[in-house]
C-alpha cells in the first residue's frame, strides 16, 4: 500500500505565496493569499469576474506549488476549479497528500 505524500503547511503557505505572487504578476490580477482546505479542492478564493480565466489560473498556481513545495515531489496534484456556494475555488486537487503542522 503507498503511503500518501506529507506537506507542513507552513511549507505549503510558502509555496502558495510564492505561486499566487508569480501568476498575479503573470496575469496581471490581484489574488488573496489565503488557502482554502476543502475535501474535494485545495486553493484560492478568486473573484466572480476573474471566472473566465479560472481554469488557467488554477493550472499556473498547481504548476508552481508542484515545482515549490517539497513535500509534493513525485505527487500527482491536478489543477482545479470548484464553484459553490458563491465561491470560486481555484487550486488543485491531491488525494494522495497528507497535510500536518
Amino acid at each position: 500500500m503507498n503511503r500518501p505524500a506529507s506537506i507542513g503547511i507552513k511549507d505549503l503557505s510558502g509555496a502558495v505565496k510564492k505561486a499566487v505572487n508569480a501568476v498575479a504578476e503573470k496575469e496581471k490580477i490581484q489574488l488573496q493569499h489565503q488557502l482554502h482546505f476543502g475535501p474535494i479542492i485545495t486553493g484560492i478564493i478568486l473573484r466572480p469576474e476573474e471566472l473566465p480565466r479560472a481554469e488557467k489560473i488554477a493550472s499556473d498556481l498547481t504548476g508552481h506549488i508542484k515545482t515549490s513545495a517539497t513535500g509534493f515531489a513525485g505527487t500527482a496534484l491536478e489543477p482545479g476549479v470548484l464553484i459553490a456556494g458563491g465561491r470560486i475555488i481555484c487550486g488543485f486537487i491531491a488525494p494522495e497528500v497528507a497535510f500536518h503542522e
